[in-house]
């Protein structure tokens, strides 16, 4: 069973229903004694950081996440689920500063460049299909064209997490990959075919 945190901010459903697409049982839960007894744990996420992180830590689910990343089950964040997972993000803070997250994967979550300053003038948020770039020695992603919403992106402090990268104005990491951990920017869920395969990739490996 797959557990999918429930901290009140996400397209939870969407990820349970493609999991149950791809045949493979998944609970929506704020409960951390389900998150620990499963096999896996998945971290979605739309919206801002800093709530974000309120939530998780008035639900004590961010200890319940750190303890799920801890014990070695497979681990997928997605979008905000993924930036919630560094140690801190420009959004919502005041000016030079950061807004801590998880601690998991060292690095910065920081904010796309305005558009004015980028050789193409993209609007902010990215918001549509992009392909992936860099893409080595992966064990989920492929290079295929996959969705994107965001205005943030992750800057490891490692180049060996990072198992992808796209552009927009810039190129920057859209999915990490270290032991069991793995995180994608974009929205697996909402990639089509691609975002299941990459999904079933992730399921396959809680029933190892």
């Amino acid at each position: 069973m797959i557990a999918i945190v429930d901290y009140k901010m996400g397209n939870l459903a969407s990820v349970k229903k493609a999991l149950a697409a791809l045949h493979y049982d998944a609970v929506i839960t704020s409960d951390p004694q389900i998150i620990a007894d499963a096999d896996g744990v998945i971290l979605p996420g739309v919206g801002a950081f800093a709530p974000a992180m309120a939530n998780l830590k008035e639900a004590g689910l961010d200890d319940a996440v750190k303890k799920a990343v801890d014990s070695g089950k497979p681990f997928l964040g997605i979008c905000l689920g993924m930036q919630l997972l560094f140690d801190g993000s420009e959004e919502g803070a005041s000016r030079g500063g950061f807004i801590e997250g998880l601690g998991i994967i060292p690095g910065k979550v920081l904010k796309f460049p305005a558009p004015e300053t980028t050789d193409r003038g993209l609007k902010v948020p990215q918001m549509g299909w992009n392909d992936l770039k860099d893409v080595k020695g992966s064990l989920l992603c492929e290079g295929d064209y996959v969705y994107f919403v965001h205005s943030f992106y992750c800057a490891p402090d490692d180049g060996n997490v990072v198992a992808a990268r796209a552009e927009y104005g810039i190129r920057y990491c859209c999915a990490v990959e270290k032991d069991n951990i793995f995180a994608t920017q974009f929205h697996p869920e909402k990639s089509g075919e691609v975002g299941l395969a990459i999904l079933a990739k992730f399921a396959r490996r809680t029933r190892s």
